[in-house]
């Protein structure tokens, strides 16, 4: 999780002022205790959302593999490393879906290409992949 900070001129600009790695996630008050506990977690059901899924991924990978060993099949170590890499990437599955009053919004998957990756948030002539 990284802290933002931005602000806006007297002709509503947008300007980016820092990004903090670490940022304090200190209650100051009633209603920001309230903001942060609703920010963590949704931060820590968005996480785990993404971990369910990778794990099943490899999971279904590790057996298969497992299979193929026990068969004595023999194994493209090149192709099953590109597999790996692309099965261990962050990527929602339908199975695990995030809770309806989460707070976040997806703004970006890498997992999808082209324009529907931005769900549809920036036009396709501003994509480039």
């Amino acid at each position: 999780m990284f802290g933002l900070d931005f602000i806006l001129d007297e002709n509503l600009n947008l300007w980016f002022i820092e990004c903090n790695a670490s940022p304090q996630l200190i209650g100051t008050n009633e209603l920001k205790t309230a903001f942060l506990s609703k920010m963590l977690s949704d931060l820590f059901h968005i996480q785990y959302a993404y971990l369910r899924g990778r794990m099943k991924r490899v999971h279904l990978f590790m057996m298969r593999l497992s299979l193929m060993t026990l068969e004595h099949k023999e194994k493209n170590w090149s192709q099953l490393r590109k597999e790996f890499a692309e099965i261990n990437k962050n990527k929602l599955e339908p199975e695990y879906p995030l809770p309806q009053n989460n707070s976040f919004t997806i703004i970006m998957d890498k997992s999808r290409t082209g324009p529907d990756a931005y769900f549809g948030l920036l036009d396709p002539e501003c994509v480039d992949d």
